[in-house]
């Protein structure tokens, strides 16, 4: 406390020899400096904990679309998985099944042309392909023929369709390609 009292006593001998008025005009100088100096350390305190508050909103924003992104990939990986079980499982006889969805359609079996298989994307999916010429067919009958076929085991899909009207019988003339895929072995 000596210290203290050692460190002051120039600055209190000084105000002590002010004039009443200079001492006023000191003291409402010091309240100012000292209320300027009290807000200067609220507004840095103020400014870092906003700059707490928004870092970490930020934080939680990039969380929550991190978990978004997981979500949407487990989902995604979900059906990966199941069309590769899919693909796994398909065996599907192309021409035996074309043409009992035909039989089951009311179509007499379509002229069929079958193609080679072929690799696709990076070569570990298979696929088959048949060309299908229907000649006079019902649109009602290819319809239900091409939903019964799409909607069958495994991966087939309508790959191409080409529809013609025949005016004078009320009937169309099709083309269309069916594919089916599989994994490879």
């Amino acid at each position: 406390m000596a210290k203290v009292s050692e460190v002051f006593a120039p600055v209190t001998m000084w105000f002590e020899r002010l004039s009443d008025r200079e001492r006023r005009m000191v003291s409402i100088a010091g309240a100012a400096l000292l209320a300027f100096i009290v807000f200067a350390v609220l507004a840095g305190f103020a400014n870092s904990a906003s700059g707490y508050r928004k870092r970490t909103q930020d934080k939680l924003a990039k969380l929550q679309e991190v978990q978004a992104l997981a979500a949407s990939f487990r989902e995604a990986q979900a059906a990966r998985q199941s069309v590769e079980q899919q693909l796994t499982s398909s065996n599907v006889q192309l021409i035996s099944y074309i043409e009992d969805k035909a039989t089951a359609a009311g179509l007499q079996a379509p002229n069929m042309t079958p193609k080679g298989d072929m690799g696709v994307g990076d070569g570990k999916i298979i696929e088959s392909t048949v060309e299908l010429n229907f000649t006079d067919v019902d649109l009602r009958k290819l319809t239900d023929f091409l939903r019964t076929v799409e909607s069958g085991p495994g991966v087939v899909k309508v790959k191409y369709l080409r529809i013609e009207p025949r005016p004078a019988s009320d009937t169309l003339a099709a083309w269309t390609t069916v594919a089916t895929y599989r994994m490879k072995q």
